[in-house]
């Protein structure tokens, strides 16, 4: 019995030490992959934030809130009457600007026809001047050039036609006396005679004086007199044309006038501005978000009285790690995910930032570029300020020859994979171009198809033989 047991051993002894001659003398196995050529894909993870056109309702004037029209979760249009603050200040100081807009119309109406009639005037007073002075220049220069020769030869004729009338006045005289002597005629024709004689004597006697002055031409006094006048017209002429000033200043203050009424137009509508803006309108549609002031409550510039926010129109802001820049670009399809939603909503990438961000104060290296996500579908359960999970499968290369990332051999600044050829391990120099967390592209040194090691690359020596074994 003993023997037998002694026998079994040996054997189980021969049997161990067979398989481990085996062993030491067999390749050893390892795990390989093939190169092959396909598109290059990674997943997109991202956090973001819901957000939605929104913004706080803040008075651009000092004053009380005396009613508020709405309240939070209220949904009110672009221009609705949200609140009246106190607005008697306002409303009298635009009826202090109205009536001191009235007082300068006025004043520019009382201006504009003082004016009218001025300039009148002065154009009359001008013109009759100026027709005056003419005149007393024309008789001047008639005086200076003397006697006209047709003229003396008038009074020639005048002088030769009063003589022949004297003359036949004077024996019509003659005749009727002596007709009155012999009693042929009365007493009188006698006095009516010797009357037309006299008148035609007299009327001889000026001719001939007309005559005299004619041929003796106008006298010293005459012309010094003629040129008196005409000094005394220029001078009423430069005395209207003076007088003419006074509409230049009439302009001026006209002008003066028209300028406040535009100024107090001015302060009119600064006034009606400032009296608008007691009334708080909604500058967005949407609903109120908040409520922050209450009747009776103070307000002005920096202190809201509602917050108004758009939920129909809500986007996500994804911050995407700068080492994951290259999975996302615009147009690009996503699922959005929240807590709040039963299941992920569809969206799509419409602007990536050109700029990248610190992700906080502590970590000024960790950098993030804001991704601007449109969301497909109901959003009814999102409420801007939402913390939500972004997921998008991207492609970063359509057609790449890759290799399994593992594969991969980092050291002294190169890149290297073991390669098993022909049974043997072979070391050989690659360029990687993008990779991912399990493959990358092999932009060199590799063909398709060719086995590449992927794990145990450690233990393994140029040259060694192995027994590959797949994935």
């Amino acid at each position: 019995m003993r023997n037998r047991r002694w026998a079994l051993i040996a054997v189980v002894a021969a049997v161990l030490a067979g398989l481990a001659l085996w062993s030491s003398l067999s390749p050893p196995s390892v795990q390989v992959a093939a190169v092959r050529r396909g598109p290059l894909a990674d997943a997109l993870s991202a956090t973001g934030v819901v957000e939605a056109a929104q913004v706080n309702v803040t008075p651009k004037i000092v004053a009380r809130i005396v009613k508020l029209l709405v309240d939070e979760g209220d949904s009110v249009e672009r221009g609705q009457l949200l609140a009246r603050l106190g607005d008697s200040d306002q409303v009298a100081a635009v009826n202090e600007r109205r009536a001191a807009l009235q007082a300068a119309q006025a004043e520019v109406a009382r201006t504009a026809a003082a004016l009218a009639l001025e300039r009148a005037a002065s154009r009359a007073r001008i013109e009759r001047a100026r027709a005056a002075e003419e005149a007393a220049r024309s008789r001047l220069a008639e005086l200076k050039a003397g006697t006209r020769p047709e003229e003396i030869e008038s009074a020639r004729q005048a002088v030769a036609a009063a003589e022949a009338d004297a003359a036949l006045a004077a024996a019509d005289f003659e005749r009727i006396s002596r007709l009155y002597a012999q009693g042929a005629v009365s007493q009188a024709e006698v006095d009516r005679a010797r009357t037309r004689l006299a008148s035609a004597q007299a009327a001889l006697r000026t001719a001939r004086e007309q005559l005299a002055l004619a041929e003796a031409g106008p006298r010293s006094e005459q012309i010094a007199a003629a040129a008196a006048e005409v000094a005394v017209a220029g001078a009423q002429l430069a005395e209207a044309q003076a007088a003419a000033g006074q509409v230049g200043v009439l302009e001026q203050a006209l002008a003066a006038a028209e300028a406040a009424v535009e100024q107090t137009k001015a302060t009119v509508a600064a006034a009606q501005t400032s009296l608008a803006e007691t009334r708080v309108t909604a500058p967005m549609s949407g609903r109120v978000g908040r409520r922050y002031l209450d009747v009776g409550d103070l307000t002005g510039p920096g202190s809201a009285v509602f917050l108004i926010a758009d939920n129909e129109n809500l986007w996500v802001a994804a911050e995407v790690d700068e080492e994951d820049l290259a999975l996302v670009h615009e147009g690009q399809r996503v699922s959005v995910s929240a807590e709040a939603l039963a299941r992920p909503l569809p969206g799509e990438v419409v602007e990536v930032a050109p700029v990248a961000l610190s992700r906080g104060l502590q970590q000024v290296r960790a950098k993030i570029v804001r991704a601007k996500i449109v969301l497909d579908g109901n959003t009814g359960l999102l409420r801007a300020g939402m913390e939500v999970d972004v997921y998008a499968d991207a492609v970063l290369s359509e057609d790449a020859l890759l290799l399994p990332a593992d594969a991969l051999i980092e050291a002294d600044g190169s890149t290297s994979v073991l390669v098993v050829d022909g049974g043997r391990i072979r070391r050989r120099e690659v360029e990687v171009g993008r990779r991912t967390f399990k493959e990358a592209a092999a932009l060199s040194g590799l063909s398709e198809g060719e086995l590449v090691v992927v794990s145990g690359k450690d233990q393994l020596k140029e040259g060694q033989r192995v027994s590959p074994h797949r994935e």
